[in-house]
């Protein structure tokens, strides 16, 4: 199903996308859908609209395009603090004096 939301999202028919779109762009796109879900903008609104109204859930408990998004972000976070470590260790110190 993620071609034909790629396909709406991007205004082209999904031959067009599948003929012409190198692999690897489609990969790319992939990652990027399941970060940032089509539609989590005006879930995230609703949310601040719930929640001046009096709603206690988070946005995230009520929309699965939110929960997909703090779940994203918070692997991001992960992978930027791995990477920090990486690279102020000592094998971190060794890769940028072997370049």
């Amino acid at each position: 199903m993620f071609i034909f939301e790629l396909a709406f999202y991007l205004g082209m028919p999904v031959y067009q996308i599948l003929n012409e779109m190198p692999a690897k762009e489609l990969q790319q796109w992939a990652l990027f859908l399941e970060a940032r879900p089509i539609g989590w903008r005006e879930d995230n609104r609703t949310a601040m609209l719930l929640n001046a109204q009096g709603v206690k859930q988070s946005g995230d408990e009520i929309f699965p395009t939110l929960k997909a998004l703090k779940d994203s972000e918070a692997k991001r976070s992960d992978q930027e603090v791995m990477q920090y470590s990486l690279r102020k260790s000592v094998f971190g110190a060794m890769l940028e004096t072997a370049n």
